[in-house]
């Protein structure tokens, strides 16, 4: 029968002792004088392996120190509920606060290779926060940013919405995804256009507004030539178009966010022509269904369906 415990003896003392019990006259004080231990260790250690051992004695020692100090909580069904959820675009802290984990332990166990996923692959990973430069063509009329209402620019107000254009691959096709986020709610929306021209993005706005209509009040772009017809947007649906300052992508911010979460499905190298409508729509299904921390777990989904009612 072996017990539980913790071995103090060594490997020579364990054979030591077996040597004193066979010959069958020694007290537990006189076989832990000759050890060199307490008569404690001596009665934990033959009451641990009866009869005694060494081997065995040995070989639960060894086994009860493998065993002892700080266990990791991964478990295999919690290393798969984490694993979906991180292929689902939940980041890190989106699960550890859904299934009340620590966020640390997430990242460490990603860093450890514990997680069959790669810590790189998270979205907004070693992200680039600002373009250098921009190369395409801009012009400069329209109502700046500057002049945006004050409860639109704290996100207090719900309809305004921040639209920019994710590209293909360059030099393999003109089509693109046009996206919308709303700025108090954070759902994202995105429609392929074959191109970035003016009538295009037009035509498309109208596609948006034919989703969304009366949900939209104003949207706020960049100084790109596809805006260059803001005018019409303007006139044909009455709300008021917003212009960014030039080569200022922090000031649709909301937007630049979500464009990074969208190219953790379409990377950069993505020719959209090749990229169906339902491809998008599972995309975004996937994005706007995570908890996010702004809106205590609640969805975007959630979110923008509360304040529509």
């Amino acid at each position: 029968m072996i017990t539980l415990g913790t071995a103090t003896l060594s490997r020579f003392q364990r054979g030591a002792l077996a040597q004193l019990v066979s010959e069958g006259h020694h007290t537990y004080q006189d076989m832990a004088d000759a050890l060199g231990v307490a008569k404690s260790t001596i009665s934990y250690e033959l009451d641990r392996v009866n009869p005694y051992d060494p081997e065995l004695a040995q070989q639960d020692a060894d086994h009860k120190r493998r065993a002892c100090g700080r266990h990791s909580i991964l478990t295999p069904s919690l290393t798969i509920l984490i694993t979906n959820h991180l292929r689902l675009t939940w980041s890190p802290e989106a699960i550890a606060t859904a299934f009340n984990l620590s966020t640390a332990s997430i990242y460490n166990w990603l860093k450890l290779g514990w997680l069959p996923f790669n810590l790189a692959d998270l979205p907004n990973r070693n992200v680039r926060q600002r373009r250098a430069n921009e190369h395409r063509g801009t012009f400069t009329s329209g109502t700046s940013i500057e002049q945006r209402p004050k409860s639109v620019n704290q996100r207090l107000a719900f309809g305004h919405w921040e639209v920019d254009t994710v590209l293909s691959s360059r030099g393999q096709s003109r089509a693109c995804l046009v996206t919308f986020v709303e700025r108090k709610t954070r759902l994202l929306w995105a429609i392929k256009a074959p191109n970035r021209t003016a009538k295009t993005l037009n035509d498309t706005f109208g596609k948006f507004m034919g989703t969304f209509g009366s949900q939209v009040k104003s949207i706020t772009v960049d100084h790109g030539k596809e805006f260059a017809d803001y005018r019409s947007i303007e006139q044909d649906y009455q709300i008021k178009v917003y212009f960014c300052h030039p080569y200022s992508p922090w000031e649709r911010g909301s937007n630049e966010y979500f464009n990074r979460r969208l190219r953790w499905f379409f990377p950069k190298k993505t020719n959209f022509d090749q990229i169906t409508t339902d491809e998008i729509l599972a995309a975004l299904e996937l994005i706007n269904q995570r908890p996010l921390k702004i809106h205590h777990q609640q969805t975007a989904i959630e979110s923008f369906r509360a304040c529509s009612d």
